[in-house]
């Protein structure tokens, strides 16, 4: 089972109302903060047995006025960051701090009125709240049951993250695609389609160079250097996402295969040696790609699976063996046949699923590949100019 998360703004029938919510966020940030104190003593004997005696009663005492639904929410999150500390072996000197104003529901804290309305346990009572629907909300509304939502503020605004889980399908088509991610090639895939977005990696380059220009030593020491650093590397994940979403869709609607099979990149990055250079490959995001399409692809009744890269850019595709040679962008057989690399890498892809599926291939010839942009905005820009 996947899950989809979608954000909306909520809607308050009078600014009261709206700031009672906020003072309930607020005093979810003090519960979490004071119980992340009490946490980081205790935390080689950490659990929720531990965490609530050694917690609970005493900040009840001096804070009476919060409800015990709040500080038991609280003191989950709480154990739920340890957790992650833990799992992903950072070290801490001293307890974490929580800044931002957010707080994960649960059924303690809200009732389901409608399909887009709800009441909140606050400090004062509860309120009354309702969100706002657009086209793709609806439509996930209509199919699926959200769980424990996200209050979350930002700026001057209130927002819910709807999170919906997506049972798993059976694929109507038992075809397999083969997808192989590259630098200049965004994507190619078994059917012979090349995707490519030639200003997504213009402007990628551009961002790369001027934040290592900014990452020196000298301009670090600049205030103004390191605001505009910030700028960027935000700019940069922007793109990355907008790009890795257009992609995403671009694929699983092109196709009529019911399995996307990708490399397991998730090493690749990682230098053998300390000289080695992985600046191009760096630039690119795939492991945000390879997210966003394991998620999306039950909405289109289609399942991802990963497999081992090795040696599926050297494999003849037709014979299975280690024979033919890859002069860049073309792969020449041992018959002398002329394919396209790429699109002979992602039919080896293919092949290696472990279900064995049948294979959706399309033209893998040199120079007969179906060259298309993922970017949908371009493409629309393109037929307007037509």
């Amino acid at each position: 089972m996947s899950s989809l998360t979608y954000n909306t703004k909520l809607i308050f029938s009078n600014p009261v109302e709206k700031q009672k919510l906020v003072k309930v966020l607020e005093d979810q940030r003090l519960v979490v903060n004071e119980c992340f104190k009490i946490a980081f003593d205790i935390r080689k004997s950490l659990n929720i047995l531990t965490l609530h005696s050694s917690f609970y009663k005493n900040f009840r005492e001096k804070y009476p006025e919060i409800p015990s639904q709040i500080v038991i929410r609280g003191e989950s999150e709480v154990l739920a960051t340890f957790k992650t500390i833990k799992s992903n072996k950072h070290k801490i000197e001293k307890p974490p701090v929580k800044t931002g104003l957010s707080s994960r529901l649960d059924k303690r804290l809200y009732t389901l009125i409608s399909r887009n309305s709800m009441k909140l346990t606050t400090s004062n009572g509860r309120i009354t709240v309702s969100f706002s629907e657009y086209q793709k909300l609806t439509e996930l509304l209509n199919k699926y049951k959200f769980c424990d939502p996200l209050i979350f503020v930002k700026g001057e605004e209130i927002f819910i993250a709807l999170t919906f889980q997506i049972p798993e399908t059976i694929p109507s088509s038992d075809l397999a695609l083969g997808v192989d991610l590259g630098i200049r090639i965004n994507a190619a895939t078994s059917e012979g389609n090349l995707y490519v977005d030639k200003k997504f990696n213009s402007e990628k380059r551009k961002l790369r160079f001027n934040k290592r220009k900014l990452q020196t030593a000298k301009s670090r020491r600049s205030r103004s250097a390191r605001r505009h650093l910030k700028k960027i590397k935000r700019k940069e994940r922007n793109k990355n996402k907008n790009f890795c979403h257009h992609l995403a869709n671009a694929i699983l609607k092109d196709t009529k295969a019911g399995f996307i099979i990708l490399e397991d990149l998730s090493k690749i990055k990682k230098k053998k040696y300390k000289s080695q250079n992985k600046n191009r490959i760096s630039q690119i995001p795939l492991f945000d790609l390879r997210r966003i399409l394991t998620y999306k692809a039950p909405l289109f009744g289609k399942l991802v699976e990963t497999v081992s890269p090795a040696f599926t850019s050297q494999r003849d595709h037709r014979t299975g063996c280690l024979e033919g040679k890859r002069l860049g962008r073309r792969f020449i057989g041992k018959d002398g046949l002329v394919m396209d690399a790429d699109v002979n890498a992602s039919i080896n892809i293919a092949k290696k699923s472990k279900y064995e599926h049948p294979i959706s291939i399309g033209n893998y010839l040199d120079g007969q590949g179906l060259v298309k942009n993922p970017n949908a905005s371009v493409r629309a820009r393109q037929a307007t100019a037509l």
